[in-house]
């Protein structure tokens, strides 16, 4: 429930009412590629890109919905131990379909969007739009979402995650995040996630 309905549910509502519009209006204009030859083409190919990711989203959408029909189909008192199989089954399977599609937006978006938005949109524009972000998700969500996002960092042992972590959020909600993870986090997610992530 917290995976598909709180967190993903969030991230693909900021997704699709805001993050792809905006990469849109700074990838998909020729005006960004001013400097080069192959403005027109680069532009275009961009669209193609947010388009593939679009896509993606919608389908992990759906994937999401269906794996959690499934994984709760499996707690039923109601079905017999072959029908609980058969949803534990079509559970892995969707799960692994996930992961792919996930696995695969997250390519594009690291290899594509991240370097391009870096090069050609103002570092005081991203930061207008994460406020922006944040605010649209609102205090108690977005606070949510930030503990979740610590521990996804700390978890992949990335130091290179964990300084851009560093950098980019705060100090006051750094401090914050062990308080909003027992008052907040543990209640909506603490079951699906390790629980026991630290800074240390």
């Amino acid at each position: 429930d917290y995976v598909v309905n709180f967190n993903m549910a969030g991230l693909y509502r900021i997704e699709s009412t805001m993050f792809v519009k905006w990469l849109r209006k700074n990838l998909c204009n020729v005006d960004a590629f001013s400097d080069s030859s192959n403005a027109a083409a680069m532009a275009s190919a961009f669209g193609k890109v947010i388009d593939k990711i679009d896509n993606q989203r919608v389908d992990c959408e759906k994937i999401g919905k269906e794996l959690y029909e499934n994984a709760s189909a499996t707690s039923s008192s109601s079905i017999t131990t072959e029908q609980r199989q058969r949803y534990l089954r079509e559970v892995v399977r969707l799960s692994t379909r996930l992961s792919d599609q996930l696995h695969s937006m997250r390519n594009l978006q690291e290899m594509l969007i991240v370097p391009s938005i870096s090069q050609v949109v103002s570092a005081s524009e991203q930061k207008s739009f994460n406020n922006k972000v944040l605010l649209a998700l609102g205090l108690l969500e977005s606070r949510v979402h930030l503990v979740g996002m610590h521990d996804a960092v700390w978890e992949s042992g990335s130091e290179i995650e964990k300084q851009k972590f560093e950098r980019e959020i705060p100090y006051v909600a750094r401090i914050m995040i062990e308080r909003w993870r027992k008052s907040l986090y543990a209640p909506k997610g603490a079951w699906a996630l390790d629980y026991g992530v630290s800074d240390k």
